[in-house]
C-alpha cells in the first residue's frame, strides 16, 4: 500500500510535485483534455510495466504518452512531412499519432491541450505515458472521486483537477499505414483534408 498525495491542479507547486514524482520512478493521476490519465516516465521500463499490473491491461496494447512539443517527440520517433503537417493542424489537441520509434516498434503520442497536462509535458521535458486512469475495459474516468476510488494507495500522487467534461477519448491514427486505430473528436475526413492542404 503506497501513501498517495492529493494535490489540486491549480496550487502553485502542483506541476512541480509531480515532475519531482515522475523523476523519481513513480506513477501519478492527472487530468487531460479528454479523461484522467495515469502518468509515469516512458524511459523506466520498471515503472510503465508497473502501470500495466495496475491497469490489468495485457501487455502487447501499446500505452500512449504526451510530449510537450515536436521537438521532444522528434527525439524518440520518426517524424516525416506528413506528421509535420498534422502537428500543425491538430496539436495541441485530441489527436494521437502512431509514428515508428527510434528504437524499435512504434510510439502513440501527442501534445495535450490541457493546461496542466501541457505544462507537465514541458517541464518534464520527456514523453509522459499517458493512459486512462481506470482498469482496461471499465468505464472512462472523467470524475475525481472514481479516480481516488480506483488509484488511492497504489499511485504516488492524484493531482486533483476536480470533475473534467466528459469528452471523447483522442483520436488514434497511425501515419504510417494511414489507418485510423481508434475513432475520436478528428475525424478521418479532415485529416486527410489536412494531408492534402498542408495543414494550417
Amino acid at each position: 500500500m503506497i501513501k498517495t498525495v492529493v494535490v489540486k491542479a491549480g496550487d502553485s507547486h502542483s506541476i512541480a510535485r509531480a515532475v519531482a514524482a515522475l523523476r523519481r520512478g513513480r506513477i501519478i493521476a492527472y487530468p487531460t483534455e479528454t479523461a484522467y490519465g495515469l502518468g509515469c516516465n516512458l524511459d523506466n521500463a520498471k515503472v510503465v510495466s508497473r502501470i500495466y499490473r495496475l491497469k490489468r491491461r495485457p501487455k502487447g496494447k501499446l500505452l500512449s504518452v504526451i510530449v510537450g512539443s515536436a521537438a521532444i517527440a522528434k527525439q524518440h520517433v520518426k517524424l516525416d512531412d506528413r506528421t509535420h503537417k498534422l502537428v500543425r493542424k491538430f496539436m495541441p489537441g485530441p489527436l494521437t499519432l502512431v509514428s515508428f520509434s527510434k528504437g524499435k516498434g512504434s510510439l502513440a503520442w501527442r501534445i495535450p491541450s490541457h493546461w496542466f497536462a501541457l505544462e507537465l509535458s514541458k517541464r518534464f521535458g520527456k514523453p509522459i505515458i499517458s493512459t486512462s486512469a481506470n482498469i482496461s475495459g471499465r468505464q472512462t474516468p472523467y470524475k475525481i472521486d472514481d479516480v481516488k476510488r480506483t488509484f488511492d494507495g497504489k499511485v504516488d500522487v492524484i493531482i486533483d483537477g476536480g470533475n473534467l467534461p466528459k469528452r471523447t477519448p483522442s483520436t488514434i491514427f497511425d501515419v504510417n499505414t494511414m489507418k485510423i486505430l481508434r475513432k475520436g473528436p478528428i475525424p478521418k475526413s479532415a485529416i486527410l483534408a489536412a494531408l492534402r492542404k498542408g495543414g494550417r
